[in-house]
């Protein structure tokens, strides 16, 4: 992933971001509530040596004491200072255990002792450290050595009494709450970037180049829920959706220049990709250009097409094949320059129907009739019918739903298409959730230009886009075609 892959990682789930932020820093500050409040005193005692008379014996003595310094901080956590402190102040407890709440220590170059206690109650904290420090002068002069006259060497002298602190120094609960909120926001944040990273959902460009080298042939959106039902390409003509299907159309006939595809099978990896509804609007689209389109409906195993269209699907396809009826009688009209050809009846070998030589000689015929014939194939993972059907036609057109399809699948379905030396035309991404903005040149209610002049004439007095059906059971295929928009 590239670096501003991580940031629309991060983008996409700011609110998980920000939610284990915030619990996070709940988190550190319930944390925080549950320790106890310690108070911290500090004392200072002087230490000095009280002989000399001289320049040379004060010198002597002041180094003298300096060496002695850090041995008097030691003893100010030795049982031979605490435990007299225990018994004046009576506390409850060992010379060990206080020994871990007192701290004793000697600024540079100084002969200053600091004893600094920790204790959860304020008051009891800085009596203490005066208690310690009164303990330490009293047991220091005794272990010192004796002057000439008897006199101690080493005198200690309080030289700061400890008062009770107005505030406690632990828990530090802003700097817990701030930690918390960091290390939540950390999660998230790792929790975003991660589940791009193994989230083997196509979602753009660079999860299809990680599969296939197959060009994206466009972007299809989904409806929105006040939109109205039916074909995108009908019943909302000037729409950013309509527009996607142009898009395909446009990028298809730039593919081979010199050999435009003009045979196209249309398939996806599994089920609920939308390639019936891709097939169905890509027809109209390609209808724009030229009055001659054949739409076929080959998923012999869950045919949609007469549905969508609003056609008879009694007799089809499978008719055709078997030589029952011939295509002539087949094929219904749908609109002024789409033509159907329904699955007809569904049969028990469809992989069998579809690879025959008497679909090799129908296509063959019908390509010299239409100027395009898109063909709505079974779902490849799901059935192999599409291998023989793709090998027949001029290429394979593969759709993958946003967020839904992964990169296996979609790679296993492209490597079947190759193996059996079919052409993959590119890649048709599916039901995208993107921010779209009004069409500068028109609106949704703007008819359709292939429309009857009737229809448009009625559309522009109602102010609406034409809701006429492809077919003559226009009621049955607005529903069919909600119910199949997934197919």
């Amino acid at each position: 992933m590239e670096p501003v892959e991580y940031l629309r990682s991060i983008a996409r789930r700011w609110l998980a971001v920000i939610l284990l932020g915030v619990l996070g820093a709940g988190a550190g500050f319930a944390y925080a509530t549950s320790l106890p409040l310690l108070y911290r005193a500090t004392s200072s005692v002087f230490v000095s040596s009280p002989r000399g008379e001289t320049t040379s014996e004060l010198v002597q003595g002041f180094t003298f004491t300096e060496k002695l310094v850090q041995s008097y901080a030691q003893l100010a956590t030795m049982p031979a200072v605490l435990q007299p402190v225990i018994d004046q102040l009576e506390l409850d407890t060992t010379p060990t255990a206080l020994a871990s709440r007192v701290s004793a220590s000697t600024p540079l170059n100084t002969v200053i002792i600091e004893v600094t206690v920790v204790d959860r109650s304020a008051e009891q904290s800085a009596a203490i450290a005066n208690a310690i420090t009164r303990s330490l002068a009293t047991t220091g002069q005794e272990l010192a050595p004796q002057g000439p006259a008897g006199s101690p060497s080493v005198t200690l002298e309080t030289v700061s009494t400890a008062q009770p602190p107005a505030r406690p120094f632990s828990p530090n609960t802003p700097l817990i709450v701030v930690t918390g909120l960091l290390l939540g926001l950390g999660l998230g944040v790792a929790y975003a970037v991660l589940r791009d990273m193994l989230d083997a959902r196509v979602r753009d460009e660079k999860d299809l180049e990680r599969v296939t080298d197959a060009p994206l042939l466009g972007k299809v959106g989904q409806k929105g829920r006040k939109d109205p039902t039916g074909v995108a390409m009908r019943v909302m003509p000037r729409s950013p959706l309509a527009e996607a299907y142009r898009r395909i159309r446009a990028n298809l006939e730039f593919i081979d220049v010199d050999h435009r595809p003009r045979t196209i099978v249309v398939t996806s990896a599994v089920t609920k990709d939308g390639k019936s509804t891709t097939s169905v609007n890509l027809a109209l689209a390609l209808a724009e250009r030229s009055s001659r389109v054949l739409l076929i409906d080959a998923d012999l195993r869950r045919p949609s097409i007469a549905d969508i269209c609003g056609v008879d699907g009694d007799v089809g396809l499978t008719t055709v094949l078997v030589g029952a009826i011939s295509p002539d009688e087949a094929i219904v009209p749908c609109g002024d320059s789409l033509s159907v050809l329904s699955a007809g009846a569904l049969p028990p070998n469809p992989g069998q129907l579809l690879g025959s030589d008497a679909m090799r000689s129908l296509l063959g015929m019908l390509s010299e009739r239409f100027d395009y014939i898109v063909i709505d194939s079974p779902p490849l993972l799901s059935a192999t019918d599409t291998l023989g059907l793709a090998h027949l036609a001029d290429g394979a057109i593969v759709v993958a739903r946003y967020r839904t399809t992964r990169r296996a699948q979609l790679k296993d379905t492209i490597e079947s298409l190759e193996n059996v030396n079919a052409r993959v035309l590119g890649i048709v991404l599916n039901f995208v959730k993107e921010r779209t903005t009004p069409s500068y040149y028109g609106t949704e209610s703007v008819p359709d230009a292939t429309a009857p002049a009737a229809t448009a004439t009625k559309a522009g007095e109602s102010g609406r886009a034409p809701a006429t059906p492809l077919g003559a059971t226009g009621r049955r295929a607005a529903q069919a075609s909600e119910k199949t928009t997934a197919g």
